[in-house]
């Protein structure tokens, strides 16, 4: 260690002390609060020859080859925000010399990996919507169901992240449920609940629509073709419905948040989607858009 070192650190660790939040702060230059710089910087000259107990004892903890442990200790919950803005002060505070300092810990690691998850959802949700309008512009020949079809199979993932928030971020219906909330909702949530949801939702989708075109190729009325697709479709979109609603709210009997969570999110999410979308928003915007529900550009026809 060198006088360098030891004094950037020492100078590292009281700029954390300063910090708001900050309860403690542990490291091989804050054994011994009556120790000045220049006393840490003679004492770590020679480690070798350290002979206080103590003072080994916390060497061998904090210290090891070319890296040093500093612990800062909070009462902050790992996932609340001010736990968020103490992990980004503390690294705005500059190490100094050729130091680097790298920050774990709890509220670290849920920040970065929240971050990480974010910043890559986005492309892949914009990935999955694009293909799927895509699929279905070919499969129907109008640009006007696929964009309706994207559109109402949203509703339904956002209303359950509503109700997700509701529970699990507000607490209410835990006592109901059997938890303790926490006042957030797990990242991956989100994430994995629009990845089933918008597939499940979108096979309903095709279903219905597949057979509405077959009836209005064959008979050329938008509302008759609707009511019947509706008639035919109706019974076995919503036996399908309430098989994975059974199945997915079993969830909410678990003891872990996360699988309740997803499993209330998604039971909810199909409840929605096969009795308010896809029983009635569906073929009322169907019905209302009539005959431009089947626009074709002229060459495309």
């Amino acid at each position: 260690l060198s006088r360098g070192h030891v004094g950037a650190l020492f100078d590292f660790t009281r700029g954390l002390q300063q910090l708001p939040g900050v309860a403690n702060v542990e490291s091989i230059v804050n054994l011994d609060a009556g120790m000045t710089k220049e006393q840490y910087q003679f004492l770590y000259a020679n480690p070798e020859a350290v002979t206080d107990p103590e003072v080994r004892a916390g060497l061998g903890l904090l210290a090891k080859g070319r890296a040093a442990l500093v612990s800062v200790a909070t009462g902050y919950n790992p996932s609340s925000e001010e736990a968020k803005a103490l992990v980004r002060a503390v690294r705005q505070v500059s190490v100094g010399g050729d130091l680097r300092s790298y920050t774990g810990g709890a509220a670290a690691e849920l920040m970065d990996v929240v971050d990480d998850l974010y910043t890559v959802f986005p492309r892949a949700l914009l990935l999955i919507v694009v293909t799927t309008y895509l699929a279905l512009l070919i499969q129907f020949r109008t640009p006007v169901l696929p964009a309706k079809a994207v559109l109402m199979d949203g509703l339904s993932i956002l209303a359950s992240y509503g109700a997700l928030v509701i529970i699990f971020q507000d607490g209410h219906l835990s006592s109901l449920l059997g938890f303790r909330p926490e006042g957030v909702v797990d990242a991956t949530v989100p994430i994995v609940m629009f990845c089933v949801l918008f597939g499940l939702s979108m096979d309903y989708e095709v279903f219905m629509l597949s057979r509405v075109k077959e009836e209005y190729d064959a008979c050329g009325d938008n509302a008759q073709a609707v009511a019947r697709g509706l008639e035919r479709t109706g019974g076995i979109i919503t036996s399908a419905a309430l098989i994975i609603v059974i199945v997915a709210g079993s969830f909410a009997f678990t003891d872990i948040i996360v699988i309740k969570a997803l499993g209330i999110g998604m039971a909810l999410a199909i409840l929605m989607d096969a009795t308010v979308v896809r029983a009635l928003l569906v073929p009322a915007t169907m019905h209302l858009l009539g005959r431009w529900n089947w626009y074709a550009p002229r060459r495309r026809d």
